[in-house]
């Protein structure tokens, strides 16, 4: 009976072997050795078809008597409590399967080494079951530290979870001080860059550093100013293009609502070089459109434009090319790039065709040659026009306000509904309105 219980737990070891992949460390002892290979097999067995309470038996027996069998022990063991955990009858049942399950993580670190995931798993095991626990959030704090040693390798799970549990574990009254809070602030956003540089979701990504801003700004409260970016963090653009605290500064600085900080446009342009964007040249035209720096601001809207894909986008920057070739008096350039606009985007139209309309009733000063008062007054008729093809009701009213009369027109030997040019500047075609009264 021996030799057929030897013999088949030989076979079933073999079996466990070739499932595993494993190489056990068996002890010398032919006892102790005899029932390692027992509860080895046991343990493989049980965990194969989740019987995890008789799995977990053996284990524990494992580890306990000879720790250093192999890895996998440990490996089985904290899947096995885990599951335990899930089916736990209550919370003081749950909470002792999931202190096996560290004890078995910590051994596998004492005597292998943890794997990068396992690190990763680890530090989301104290997030995912233990965030509100004051008295291990500490651990957790040092097991978050561990995951983020390879950043490359950080599990999305421990992206925004990071950062929380640094919330958590100032609110739970423990010393950190803001240079950590920033510090791990700076490693989950440096995370995200990377997963973002791999070609992770970018729309999510940019959920992670939504709440991660929103974290930040939780754990340092009103330390978190503008004085304090542009004094602690930001004066390191100073040095060079630092391509990574760039973006942590820029989006800090909108973030904080610190939109007079140099650092906006030091930040912005590093982040155009290196990554060109539709959005951060918008940024940029409008910073130099605001300090009267034309030639940067046409320079930064051309530049949004050529990266734009979208036509809504492309005929709101239009708009705002209009806008600042206004300011620079090209009047004629900044009709063109309105009306592209409302060709571009139907739904811009009644925008563009107004902007344009109120460029001609504001140029009657400029144009009117005070020779005709018809001629003068179809910059009115021509505005008149445009405001009726944006449905701009309001506007059409003030135009008509300016028309001559039926009498000045008789006087002036021309009818009503002839056409006429409009000179200037504006060099369209109407037809003579007048105004009943």
């Amino acid at each position: 009976m021996k030799n057929v219980t030897t013999i088949f737990l030989g076979a079933l070891l073999t079996l466990s072997f070739q499932a595993t992949g494993q190489s056990l460390k068996l002890p010398e002892n032919p006892e102790l050795a005899s029932e390692a290979s027992r509860r080895f097999a046991l343990s493989v067995d049980a965990i194969s078809i989740d019987r995890y309470r008789d799995a977990a038996n053996s284990l524990n027996w494992l580890m306990k008597n000879v720790p250093d069998l192999y890895d996998g022990l440990y490996i089985n063991s904290y899947k096995a409590y885990e599951e335990l955990a899930k089916t736990a009858s209550d919370d003081t049942q749950k909470n002792m399967f999931l202190d096996s399950m560290m004890l078995s993580f910590n051994k596998k670190k004492e005597i292998y080494g943890l794997t990068t995931r396992e690190k990763n798993n680890k530090a989301y095991r104290y997030y995912k079951y233990w965030k509100s626990d004051k008295t291990r959030i500490k651990n957790g704090m040092d097991a978050y530290k561990a995951a983020y040693e390879d950043p490359a390798k950080v599990i999305n799970n421990n992206v925004v979870s990071y950062m929380d549990m640094a919330r958590r574990y100032k609110a739970y009254g423990n010393d950190i001080s803001n240079d950590e809070v920033i510090e791990i602030y700076t490693q989950v956003m440096n995370v995200i860059d990377m997963k973002a540089a791999a070609g992770e979701d970018a729309a999510k990504l940019e959920r992670y550093k939504s709440v991660v801003n929103g974290l930040l700004t939780q754990v340092m409260g009103d330390d978190l100013n503008c004085d304090f970016i542009n004094e602690n963090l930001a004066p390191g653009l100073d040095q060079g293009d630092d391509l990574t605290l760039a973006k942590k500064v820029f989006g800090l600085l909108l973030e904080r609502g610190c939109g007079d900080s140099p650092y906006i446009e030091v930040s912005a342009k590093i982040i155009q070089n290196a990554e060109p964007t539709e959005g951060i040249a918008k940024v940029l035209a409008q910073r130099a459109f605001g300090n009267k720096d034309y030639e940067n601001a046409e320079k930064y809207y051309t530049e949004a434009m050529e990266l734009s894909t979208d036509n809504q986008k492309k005929a709101d920057l239009l708009m705002n090319i209009a806008q600042l070739k206004l300011a620079q008096g090209k009047k004629n350039e900044a009709r063109k790039a309105a009306l592209d606009a409302a060709n571009i985007d139907p739904e811009k139209a009644s925008e563009a065709y107004t902007y344009v309309a109120n460029m001609y009733m504001n140029s009657f000063d400029d144009c009117s040659k005070k020779e005709s008062m018809i001629a003068d007054r179809s910059i009115f008729m021509a505005a008149y026009d445009l405001y009726q093809k944006a449905g701009n009701t309001e506007g059409m009213a003030e135009a008509k306000k300016q028309f001559p009369t039926v009498s000045d027109v008789f006087t002036a030997n021309q009818e009503e509904g002839e056409a006429i040019r409009v000179g200037c500047w504006i060099n369209v075609g109407t037809t003579i309105k007048v105004r009943k009264n």
